[in-house]
């Protein structure tokens, strides 16, 4: 697969990851569903892994493992500091528990993203 069909899987990915962000948030499942966040946090972690290997790539960097969490983790904690933000949730003891478990979540995410990274053949 080319560069530019990597980003577009990868920008593919996203749109749906948001879709599927959009529809839970409007149907307040977050709040209803505690374990729905759980999966979402995965699925963003995939989705900021994607992107940042195929920053890599496109910077002719080495496609590493510390590098992809850099990314991950560079989204993930930027995520976070948007719910306080928004006031989505507020800084208490269990905000930082949650925190936590979240780049937990987004970094298993990172890890699966490089899977399929490795599993998408180069172009000849």
């Amino acid at each position: 697969m080319s560069n530019h069909a990597r980003f577009y899987f990868a920008l593919l990915f996203a749109g749906s990851v948001i879709a599927v962000h959009m529809l839970a948030f409007n149907l307040y499942l977050y709040w209803t569903y505690k374990w729905v966040d759980v999966p979402m946090h995965i699925l963003g972690g995939i989705m900021a892994g994607l992107f940042t290997l195929v920053f890599l790539r496109y910077l002719s960097l080495k496609e590493t493992l510390l590098y992809t969490f850099i990314g991950v983790m560079a989204v993930g904690i930027s995520w976070e500091i948007l719910e306080v933000y928004f006031r989505v949730d507020t800084l208490n003891f269990w905000y930082w528990i949650d925190t936590v478990k979240d780049l937990l979540d987004d970094t298993i995410g990172g890890f699966i993203s490089i899977y399929i990274w490795k599993k998408i053949p180069n172009q000849k």
